[in-house]
């Protein structure tokens, strides 16, 4: 059994999934594969189903890896807490967004609240499969003055990023031409702690950057994993050992050595709250229109405002154009797609909050503009661009998304690319901390059957000068596999 294990693991490398969140149909689907994974030096054969319930507005979809080591062993640090049970769970979903009631338990790869100001496509995602968080949102409609309200949290395990949203329609009863269909909406999102944006893989309160044993729970520094080197050295010194668990937890020689836990890094939250409203202009079958403006707050620092704002909704296009206008110490769109990586940082032995960032930041105001289309039902694309002036420099930001259309290309199941980069004056770098790639490619082998690939970059300037440059600096995840579904 192992041999033959070994021979597919040899064709197949690695597993990657490609599930829609939503499948097409109700029912009982069920998909999944096997590969390779290499984690904490050692090489498992993975074997991985995901089946995926769905009837109506309920849908259920699970998660389920199994790692096997070399000697036909389960991994056990997998399934021996119950936050390893819950993270098993893929999604759990009830109706969508409009609904009466509706509530999603998983993942979140893109997560907006109101126009975008304080979140935008935020990820709880962004190390997904590694890192697994159990991310929850409910809503729904209140039954007066035409409240709807929204929660989220991006793990329900830890509870560090917590967002809300109330929107209400007090006018919708009075029956005027606009007025009636105006919305005023209010969001708040915070964040408890920072600095647990750093990894931590074995869950043993140290940092990955600051453990020495990042894949072990049981050591997180060499001072304590070579105890018997020095007490062998204490006892040559003094003759004994009496003494030396005393000075072994109390030396301030090797406390230097010891690496900082989580706990003495200490807490530092930040929260963004906001108001903003949207008057339909004109609602027809061909034509959408609307202007709007926002309001967004970060505490202990300051504010910015879109106003005015319009979006279109017209034949293949949608369109927002907004003027956006920035104090100094304010961020647009703090908790955004790469927040994760961006919430704690570390520079040599410092650790570099986002909030820090806030600093540089400086007063600027201009034009962001993005263009959603279906070209010609073969391309799906999105671009989204902003151009912000300020007293001493211009900023700008870009992100952009093509998609194919499959049902163009014979075999040709996904292709898609993603590409973001913000707060640059010119577009002098491709890679940069602020920019983020990512790509999918799948064929079809059989009805049933698929063969996708996945990449993402992401960047850290660990030097400091500037410039991604060498391995260390570039985080890749790549894989490659067969995906099925049945």
């Amino acid at each position: 059994m192992k041999k033959v294990l070994f021979l597919l693991m040899l064709i197949i490398p690695i597993l990657i999934f490609a599930q829609d969140e939503e499948p097409a149909s109700d029912g009982l689907n069920m998909g999944g594969g096997i590969g390779t994974v290499l984690m904490g030096g050692e090489t498992y054969s993975q074997i991985r189903l995901m089946p995926e319930l769905v009837l109506g507005k309920f849908g259920l979809g699970l998660d389920i890896e199994l790692l096997i080591d070399s000697e036909g062993n389960i991994r056990e640090e997998d399934w021996d807490d119950f936050e390893d049970y819950v993270n098993k769970i893929y999604y759990l979903r009830y109706g969508q967004r409009g609904d009466s009631f509706f509530g999603k338990i998983g993942g979140f790869p893109y997560y907006t609240l109101g126009h975008g100001l304080i979140m935008k496509d935020y990820s709880n995602m962004l190390r997904y499969p590694q890192v697994r968080q159990l991310g929850v949102q409910l809503g729904g409609k209140l039954p007066f003055a035409g409240l709807e309200l929204e929660v989220f949290t991006s793990n329900i395990t830890e509870n560090d990023i917590l967002a809300g949203r109330i929107v209400t329609a007090p006018l919708k009863d009075m029956n005027l031409p606009i007025i009636s269909n105006i919305k005023f909406g209010a969001t708040v999102v915070h964040d408890a702690n920072q600095y647990n944006g750093l990894l931590d893989s074995d869950d043993d309160n140290y940092a990955d950057v600051f453990d020495d044993f990042p894949d072990n729970a049981n050591y997180h520094n060499l001072v304590d994993y070579e105890i018997e080197f020095y007490q062998s050295l204490y006892e040559e010194l003094f003759s004994d050992t009496t003494g030396f668990q005393n000075w072994f937890e109390n030396s301030p020689t090797l406390n230097e050595l010891r690496n900082p836990s989580m706990s003495e890094l200490g807490e530092e939250e930040i929260t963004v709250f906001g108001v903003d409203y949207e008057i339909p202009l004109l609602q027809t079958d061909l034509l959408f229109f609307s202007h709007y403006g926002e309001m967004a707050q970060i505490v202990d620092h300051n504010m910015g405002f879109i106003f005015p704002g319009f979006y279109a909704q017209f034949l293949i296009f949608q369109m927002n154009l907004e003027f956006r206008m920035y104090q100094d110490d304010f961020m647009p769109a703090y908790f955004n797609n790469l927040y994760e990586e961006q919430r704690a940082v570390v520079y040599g032995d410092t650790v570099i909050l986002k909030e820090s960032l806030l600093d540089y930041t400086t007063e600027s105001k201009g034009w962001h503009a993005s263009l959603t289309s279906n070209l010609f039902r073969v391309l799906s694309l999105t671009v989204t661009y902003e151009d912000m002036y300020g007293e001493d420099e211009r900023v700008k930001s870009l992100w952009g998304k093509l998609a194919f259309n499959n049902t163009f290309i014979p075999k040709l199941s996904i292709a898609e690319v993603n590409y973001s980069q913000t707060g640059f004056e010119k577009l002098k770098y491709f890679k940069t901390p602020s920019s983020l790639i990512e790509g999918r490619l799948g064929f079809s082998m059989s009805a049933n059957t698929e063969l996708v690939g996945t990449y993402q970059e992401r960047y850290v300037d660990l030097d400091g000068n500037g410039k991604i440059k060498g391995k260390d600096e570039t985080i890749k995840t790549m894989n490659f596999g067969v995906e099925f579904r049945f």
